[in-house]
């Protein structure tokens, strides 16, 4: 049976590096790949001196044009001879994450971090770091180079 690796993205330019790192993993381990994308709940919210409006045609936009993202970055996977799956959700990213590769029963989830300072992580967090405090699924985390 394949191993399954999640991975999750959030269109940066880093991602092309954290796939080319779960392409490496899924071809020695004949792994099949889950792209994740979790958008965030502000998706259709615009923030003007007035307050908050929410968008619903922005949100829906939003989440086609991230759909149509994942799919390009599928069709890129296959046309290596790996299998892909995507998944677009929106909610809290690190949960949403973990949630998943629950669900799935993942065997590893291939990760991106920034490297942000540990004060940073402190006060803002990161998806990276709170996956890694909260999953029970393996981990590679791909560091940014600098």
């Amino acid at each position: 049976m394949a191993q399954k690796i999640l991975v999750p993205i959030d269109f940066s330019d880093f991602n092309k590096t954290v796939i080319e790192h779960a392409i490496e993993h899924a071809k020695l381990v004949k792994g099949q790949i889950y792209l994740i994308h979790v958008a965030t709940l502000d998706i259709g919210v615009i923030v003007s001196e007035t307050g908050f409006t929410y968008l619903p045609e922005l949100e829906e936009t939003a989440l086609n044009e991230e759909a149509e993202q994942m799919s390009q970055l599928k069709e890129e996977i296959e046309s290596q001879g790996i299998l892909c799956e995507t998944i677009v959700k929106q909610g809290i990213p690190a949960d949403i994450i973990v949630q998943e590769a629950k669900d799935l029963n993942a065997d590893l989830i291939v990760i991106g971090s920034l490297g942000h300072n540990a004060l940073y992580n402190m006060f803002i967090g990161s998806v990276a770091s709170d996956v890694i405090k909260h999953s029970s699924v393996p981990l590679l985390v791909v560091p940014k180079q600098k």
